[in-house]
């Protein structure tokens, strides 16, 4: 998550640090002391997916709440909901902070850590290629050993040096459907329902082409070291193709099926 932090709090900048209260002002989701709109309210019911209920404790009271929570440190100013910005008054009570931490700081530890994954806004730091793809169409799933997992086929990933948490495999993201509606970005798990199913299916034919590529070259014996860079390109690729559609999708909805 600190790859992520650093990488988004950089040449990513531009992707959070707007003017988020013009933006939610425009978008007539806020009173004139940014208290909640009947526009954000009705929004909000309308996309509040009832037959998730079964999956989820919260309830639509929750998500108004949390919209609020939200709006309380939008409130403060322009830069309410910037990335790395610090000093701003109120700040969260938090046990583990000392002094002021820069907004989105991902909370680690009490030496190092920010205010946690509901401060300013929930959020979430996404893996653009998730783990569970990973497992699923690329190393296999089950323990180490088993008939389902490829245990050279993990080799060959971890000699190519690729790390699945690489900044350029994560992206920050609202994790509920208003803020990211206000941020300009998809929302991850929005709903309490912690998962991204249509997206993550999305990616089943082009990790599946690079198993079957690893595979081929398992069977031609090829050496390790010549395959460690076409593992690591075709990946750090897939994670740039990915940034960049998650970029352009809708705002203010779940995470999609991408083109890959």
């Amino acid at each position: 998550m600190s790859n992520c932090y650093k990488v988004s709090l950089n040449e990513r900048s531009t992707l959070y640090n707007k003017d988020h209260q013009a933006i939610a002002r425009r978008m007539k989701l806020v009173q004139e002391d940014f208290g909640l709109s009947g526009k954000a309210k009705k929004r909000i019911w309308k996309r509040f997916p009832v037959s998730d209920n079964a999956k989820r404790k919260l309830t639509l009271a929750d998500f108004f709440d949390r919209a609020r929570q939200s709006l309380y440190w939008l409130r403060r100013g322009a830069e309410g909901w910037h990335i790395g910005v610090k000093h701003l008054d109120p700040v969260p009570n938090q046990t583990l902070k000392k002094g002021n931490r820069p907004q989105f700081q991902p909370r680690q530890n009490q030496t190092q850590g920010g205010y946690g994954a509901f401060y300013p806004y929930e959020h979430n730091y996404h893996h653009l290629i998730p783990v569970g793809a990973v497992e699923e169409w690329v190393i296999g799933k089950g323990e180490s050993g088993s008939p389902a997992r490829s245990d050279q086929v993990v080799k060959l990933i971890l000699i190519s040096r690729w790390n699945i948490h690489n900044e350029k495999n994560m992206v920050l993201l609202p994790q509920q459907e208003f803020e990211a509606l206000i941020v300009g970005l998809p929302a991850h798990c929005p709903w309490g329902v912690p998962a991204h199913a249509a997206y993550q299916a999305s990616l089943q034919g082009r990790l599946r082409k690079l198993r079957s590529k690893i595979d081929r070259a398992i069977r031609q014996k090829k050496h390790p070291k010549d395959l460690k860079a076409d593992i690591l390109d075709d990946l750090n690729s897939l994670s740039n193709t990915l940034l960049s559609q998650v970029r352009n999708m809708r705002a203010g909805v779940q995470l999609g099926p991408v083109n890959v």
